[in-house]
This record gives structure tokens, sequence and C-alpha cells, in this order.
């Protein structure tokens, strides 16, 4: 790793580009005393005459310097044909010049070449929420840093710049406190990564941030991998929200310069494997995809927390608790739900329906049935950015859970509930059925809703069913968050 300060506002761009250049000479050829001394154009002379033949991750990392931003792949391949046909001086002592020209912000910080493990978490620091992504990813993240130096990097606003994530987002995302401070720290730093290995723990949709990591995975001789989570923008567009069929094309667009792609069930890899293989029409290769399922494990929570929680969110009369973890976009298919339930309370049964997940696309007409079934006196709680203690204590509170969603990658919250023995109705296709089928739950068309309806009065009033799915699920095999953490550590650093 190489590290250098860019001088701040009181000085010209001259001297930021003289340093900027030297960073990444050494980064190339070892550090050397000559360019320490050297400045200017006989600088810009040294390193020309210092490195080889034209290269398309040199030019990469000589613009990245240079610019103090990720350059653009015809920026690269521009740059790398000048080299081609002139000879390096010329295009390098052009890039040096606008550098020179240009003033550089005492924000700007440090340019760090960074040949370590980089993994970007740009979503997963920011985001408040407990969804399905966040949870893989700060499980996930958390565990390798016990063990191995990580350094966290998170885009500006603008998608141009990678930066030393802050200490407000590394906390986000590191669940252990003792291991934060084990977190190698860049802070404000623009973190270039070269010959490095670069993660991706979470889907990027916003379009600067993805063409930038398409160029990293591109050009920068780093191991790129990802955690493949679902392809549902493309399989199910209809059930995703304006304008993200095509940011995930872009996305998958980046992939394709990936070295590998972690596929969080085998429904997953059927579809990035699906995918990788229409790139072979673009004379593409593409990552290799690899099942690493996510494991089976829920969170350790004292019983004195859970009686707690009943208690604080009003559940203590008596009544079955009914719980669906998820997001309140379409596709988890709440409104089915909620007509599903409202069946059952005109049936005469009676039980909190306690749903827990973030705000989401599309989700007026969900809330506004949750305001009319409330009005009619139906007992429905909404939470969201609850900690993990509080949905650990739902899911041994609740009789059974419902996760029927449209589709899914996985279907965390099916095994989350089966692991802390609760029953689960969920969805009879795909990962979800891979799941639940003989492991303690009750499979159904999330389309039909009567089935729905009539499968939720079965387990609110048989006993004994309850009791042989509960058995079922207690009888499994946990695979935990370590093991997964694991097989994914091997699949990022192989």
């Amino acid at each position: 790793m190489t590290t250098m300060t860019i001088p701040g506002l009181a000085v010209l761009g001259r001297p930021a580009a003289d340093a900027a250049l030297r960073v990444a000479a050494t980064a190339l050829l070892g550090a050397a005393d000559g360019w320490k001394r050297s400045k200017g154009a006989r600088l810009v002379d040294e390193v020309s005459t210092a490195l080889g033949a034209p290269d398309d991750s040199v030019s990469y990392l000589l613009l990245a310097c240079l610019e103090r931003r990720i350059p653009t792949s015809s920026e690269i391949l521009d740059f790398t044909r000048d080299w081609r046909l002139q000879g390096l001086r010329k295009p390098l002592r052009a890039s040096w010049s606008r550098a020179a020209a240009t003033p550089v912000p005492a924000q700007a910080g440090e340019v760090v070449v960074d040949s370590g493990i980089v993994i970007d978490v740009t979503d997963t620091g920011r985001s408040r929420f407990t969804t399905g992504i966040q949870r893989v990813s700060r499980a996930t993240i958390t565990r390798w840093a016990r063990d191995h130096d990580v350094s966290l990097v998170s885009w500006t606003l603008n998608g141009a710049r990678l930066v030393g994530s802050s200490d407000d987002e590394i906390s986000r995302v590191i669940l252990d406190d003792a291991v934060r401070d084990r977190i190698v720290q860049h802070r404000d730093a623009f973190v270039v990564p070269f010959r490095a290995t670069f993660v991706l723990p979470e889907i990027t949709t916003e379009s600067k941030r993805t063409w930038n990591i398409h160029t990293i995975a591109r050009f920068s001789r780093s191991r790129s991998t990802a955690i493949g989570f679902d392809c549902i923008p493309v399989t199910t567009s209809e059930t995703s929200g304006p304008g993200m069929p095509g940011a995930f094309s872009k996305y998958l667009a980046a992939l394709s310069a990936f070295d590998a792609v972690g596929a969080i069930s085998s429904a997953a890899a059927t579809e990035y494997g699906g995918w990788r293989r229409m790139l072979g029409g673009t004379g593409l290769e593409g990552p290799r995809v690899e099942t690493i399922a996510l494991p089976w494990q829920t969170g350790d929570v004292a019983d004195d927390v859970v009686e707690s929680t009943r208690r604080e969110l009003g559940l203590d009369d008596g009544l079955p608790i009914v719980l669906a973890v998820g997001s309140h976009e379409p596709r988890k298919n709440h409104l089915n739900l909620l007509a599903a339930a409202e069946l059952n309370w005109r049936r005469g049964h009676d039980f909190h329906l306690v749903l827990v997940g973030g705000n989401a696309w599309g989700d007026g007409e969900f809330k506004t049935m949750v305001a009319n079934l409330r009005r009619v006196g139906r007992r429905i709680s909404l939470l969201s950015g609850v900690s993990d203690e509080i949905v650990w204590s739902l899911y041994r509170l609740a009789r059974f859970s419902v996760f029927c969603s449209i589709n899914e990658g996985f279907g965390l919250p099916v095994v989350e509930s089966l692991a802390s023995g609760t029953p689960v109705l969920t969805s009879d296709f795909g990962s979800m059925r891979d799941l639940g089928e003989d492991n303690g739950a009750v499979l159904v068309s999330p389309h039909d809703i009567a089935a729905m309806a009539m499968s939720i009065g079965a387990l609110l009033t048989d006993d004994a069913l309850v009791s042989r799915l509960a058995q079922q699920a207690d009888s499994l095999e946990h695979p935990s968050w370590d093991d997964y953490a694991d097989a994914m550590w091997s699949l990022a650093t192989e």
C-alpha cells in the first residue's frame, strides 16, 4: 500500500500533480530516491522512461492518481492508444499538465493506492435499515474484520471518487465494537484499488458508481468478487421500482468484468448462470458463478429481552402473533397478505399481525389498506429500523411467520424463522420452496389469496400442525454466519 499526502489550498496544483505522480510511480516501480528530488517535466520524463510497454492497467493508475478520480474506460483506452502511437511521455505530460493547472482543495486529503482487501460498503454504511442485503453485508464483513486486515470504502455522492469510509459508516457496517478499531483507516482519502482484492457485497444502481466499479474490475489488476443476491429486476421486472430494470442491467454490465460471483442460493446461481451464458454472444466470458448459500442462523437473545419486547410492543394480551419481515415493496406481496389476514379476522380469528420492514417504492396502496384495516379495529403493527434484538425476539414470540414473496434470490426471513424454531408460510417455488419444504414450512401460491387465507387459518387453529412444523425446524442443521463468511472469503481471495 502506498500513501502520499496531497498539498492543500495554499499550494497550487503543480506540487500536488508531482506528489500524485510519485504515488503512482512508487506503486508501479517501487520507491526511488530520484523521484523524491525530481519534479515537473523531469519527473514526467523519468517515470515515462522507467515504465515498460503500453498497459491499460498502468494507464488506469496514472490517470486515477493525477485526476484524483476513477477515470472512464474510454479515457484509459485513449491514453493507452496514444502511449502506443506516441510513446508515454506525451500523453503523461498532458495529464500531468491538466493536474498541475488545477488547485487542490484541502478536503482532497491523500491519494492512497490500496493493494489489500478493499470492500465497497457505500449503501450498507449509509443505511439504517436491516434489510436482507445489509444484514448479509454486515454479518460477513464483521467476521472478515476479526481475522483479516480490510479497508472499507464508499463512493462520494456523485459517484466519482472512492474514499475511505467515515467513522459513522464503519459503525453501521461492523457489528462488533471490539473489531472497529482494527479496520484499515483511509478516512477522507481518495482510494485507488490496484492489484487489490476488491469486494462488492451489495448491489449498485447509481450510474456513475456502477461504471466506475466496472472500470476497477476491468483495469485495476484486482481480483473482483461480488455477492450475487438475485436478478429479480430483470427476471420479474414488473415487481421492481421505476428505472430499476435499466439500472440493474448496468450493474450486470459491471459484473461482467468481475472474476467471481458468490450466489446466495442455487436459485440465484441459476439466474446469474443464465446471464453469464448470454455474455458469450458478446465475446465475454463473465465471472465464475458459485453457490455459497446463506446460513441458517438467528441471533441469540435473552428471555428477559423477549418478554420486554412483548410488553413494549403491546403484544402481551395472549393473542397469537403472526410475523412478516421484509420491506413493503410490491414484490413482497404484502397486499395479498393483508387480504388473507382480513379473511381470517372476518372468520372470527383474533391475532396480531406484526410487519417489520422499511418503507419502499410503490407502498402507497399498502399504507392505505393498513389504515383502513386499523380503522375497523384490526391489530396491525408496523415496525421499521428496529434493532436485531427486537427482530430475533419477534421470531421467538410469533406463532408462525409469513413470507409469501413473488420472487426471492434466497429468502432470509424463511431461514431466520425456521432457525428460531418458528414455522413459516412461504411461496411454493424457487429458493423459498428449496428452503422451506419438509423443513417446517407450509407452501402456498403467493398469487392465491384464498389459499393463503386457508393456510393462515390452519396455522392459527391447528396446534398439532404448528407443533409438528416446529419440531421439523428444530431438527435442522444450522450452518453459521462464520461458515458463510469463510466460504465467501475463500472465493474472494483465492
